[in-house]
């Protein structure tokens, strides 16, 4: 009887030890990880090798539109929600890292020395908050320049490249008039994630404004006038206007748009404004298309005003979710989409945010505006520094700039409500 026993409790915690084995076998850490760039399938491959050498660790790729990503990830933080590692702009890491969203990562980088240490990464003062707190992993950098379709100008016997405002419009105007094709077609559209506030920011730095100035007595103010922005509208507004960039463009708020992809590949667009990832695969696009066809693009600098030519060090950063269950998986996950692999066979047309691997990228001739556009790029300065958030600044001075163009307030009238905004955003 005894034995009996015996061999039905062995037999019950054969059973027990089965079941909890079976638990734990099955008991995957599962993150997600959201994504914002068209590069989906190339980043689920590089995923499977972070699974492949970390067992137990299983990660759900999630995309979503630049343009959404932002709004959608702060309404899923305020409720506890939202992917575990989260792929956000420069800008956005103190403001989602003040809001509660994003996870201190001081810890983890006093830790461990990631890629040579975190002070080898470029632009990691957007990261941290005026306590000290980093909210985020610089990942890939880049900044914007023109592409130019060099048969084009060369059809409307334009040899020189525009270095001046006014001379890029004279390039649009002169293309439309002597091809018939577009000058420099740009998104004008105002939704969220717009293009034009890059291009007003670009106008007016070069002319030595700007929304958000350091004031004398360590503070902020704002850098600008309404006349300023009132003549910054008329000016890209007068190239619809003066017909040398269709209309369509009022609806388009995105470089990427088919309809000026296309327009270049065809031949029908003269001039262009896009960031290096876009560019290369515009150039992968047209050589498939014309297999042995000479390359028509060049990349040059924008034009400049009184200060020069001016654009913005952008890029991406990499954030964990202060609400993810997994902060140390999450971690594991953000070291190796930072690690040089990515970069050499996966995430190939974005440039790394590390000082020691951007040395190693070789600017072709396609590539050689953005290395001289680099050099004369500018931080975001006192408008990442002040209390202003640049995601809010950003969408409201798209959607200001948009009636201005479509006629339902004047440039003067835009120009009052952008100073209004800033003020209170300053505030």
């Amino acid at each position: 009887m005894k034995s009996k026993a015996l061999i039905l409790l062995s037999g019950f915690m054969f059973v027990m030890l089965a079941g909890w084995t079976s638990f734990l076998f099955a008991a995957d850490i599962k993150l997600v990880f959201r994504f914002n760039d068209p590069e989906a399938k190339e980043m689920r491959e590089a995923l499977d090798v972070f699974e492949k050498n970390n067992p137990g660790i299983k990660v759900e790729l999630q995309t979503i539109a630049w343009g959404n990503s932002r709004d959608q990830f702060l309404r899923e933080i305020a409720v506890g929600e939202g992917p575990d590692v989260v792929h956000i702009a420069f800008v956005w890491p103190k403001d989602m890292g003040n809001a509660g969203g994003l996870r201190p990562l001081n810890d983890y980088i006093k830790n461990e020395n990631i890629h040579g240490g975190f002070d080898t990464f470029v632009a990691t003062e957007l990261t941290t908050n005026e306590k000290g707190d980093i909210y985020g992993i610089p990942w890939t950098t880049d900044t914007w320049a023109l592409v130019y379709n060099k048969d084009l100008m060369a059809q409307a016997g334009i040899s020189k490249y525009p270095a001046s405002w006014p001379e890029l419009k004279n390039a649009s105007k002169m293309i439309h008039e002597k091809t018939g094709k577009t000058g420099f077609g740009f998104p004008m559209g105002s939704a969220k994630g717009n293009t034009i506030w890059f291009l007003a920011n670009y106008y007016w730095w070069s002319n030595g404004k700007a929304l958000v100035k350091y004031d004398s007595n360590g503070g902020y103010k704002v850098g600008i006038t309404e006349n300023d922005i009132a003549e910054s509208i008329e000016y890209f507004h007068s190239y619809v206007k003066d017909g040398h960039s269709p209309e369509l463009m009022l609806s388009i708020s995105t470089a990427s748009d088919p309809a000026i992809i296309e327009a270049l590949l065809s031949g029908e667009q003269g001039i262009a404004m896009m960031p290096p990832n876009m560019l290369r695969q515009l150039v992968e696009d047209f050589e498939t298309r014309n297999p042995g066809k000479a390359l028509p693009f060049v990349t040059k600098i924008f034009p400049g005003g009184s200060a020069g030519s001016k654009t913005h060090l952008g890029g991406r950063t990499l954030g964990i979710n202060s609400h993810s269950k997994n902060p140390e998986a999450s971690w594991k996950l953000v070291k190796f989409l930072t690690s040089e692999i990515i970069f050499e066979k996966f995430y190939t047309k974005q440039f790394p945010a590390q000082k020691v691997l951007l040395k190693n990228i070789t600017f072709g001739p396609s590539l050689k505006g953005y290395a001289e556009q680099l050099a004369l790029a500018r931080s975001w300065g006192a408008y990442a520094d002040s209390p202003a958030q640049i995601g809010s600044m950003w969408n409201k001075v798209g959607r200001i700039f948009g009636d201005a163009f479509i006629g339902t307030i004047s440039s003067n009238e835009a120009g009052m409500d952008v100073i209004k905004m800033v003020e209170k955003e300053l505030k």
